[in-house]
């Protein structure tokens, strides 16, 4: 069995996220760059969610001066060949607090016959703060969800949890 291919990239220059295409067509991806290596992970929107929500909860043990974010002008200018492109399947968040520094591993989801691969990097806080906001921004810019069943709704929702009832 082949060794899976590990990419660090140590401290990332910059962070980002995009949603691309229109609600309920979109697809998601978390951006990053260190000198002129360029990393695409597409995640599904409930990754997305989650990678915000780890971030934030690290972040509400941090003291307030240490929560000053930065600008994203990544996705802006992004290439449109990145040096690694992948789906991901799994992937980590912790905070080194001797660093102080946010850590990230993602590896990709394999399908029978391609490589396992992933890619490590750490970010500064002050990066991670904008992208929790950036991300909070992303998932609520999507369809509405319906409150009783969560599913999106588009027009009309027959939610299954009301005994048919319509709701738009």
């Amino acid at each position: 069995m082949a060794e899976p291919s590990r990419e660090d990239l140590g401290e990332v220059d910059e962070i980002d996220a995009e949603s691309i295409g229109p609600p309920g067509q979109r697809t998601f991806r978390l951006l990053l760059e260190r000198g002129g290596t360029t990393v695409s992970l597409w995640l599904e929107k409930e990754q997305l969610q989650a990678l915000g929500l780890v971030i934030e909860q690290h972040l509400a043990r941090l003291s307030t001066e240490q929560r000053e974010g930065a600008i994203l002008t990544l996705a802006a200018r992004f290439p449109s060949q990145p040096s690694i492109d992948f789906k991901v399947g799994r992937m980590a968040v912790g905070y080194e607090e001797n660093e102080r520094k946010f850590v990230l591993t993602a590896s990709n989801q394999t399908a029978e016959g391609e490589e396992d691969r992933s890619v490590a990097c750490s970010a500064p806080i002050v990066q991670m703060v904008t992208l929790a906001t950036k991300v909070a921004e992303i998932v609520a810019a999507g369809r509405p969800r319906c409150p009783l069943c969560g599913a999106p709704i588009d027009g009309t929702h027959i939610c299954p949890l009301s005994n048919g009832r319509v709701h738009s």
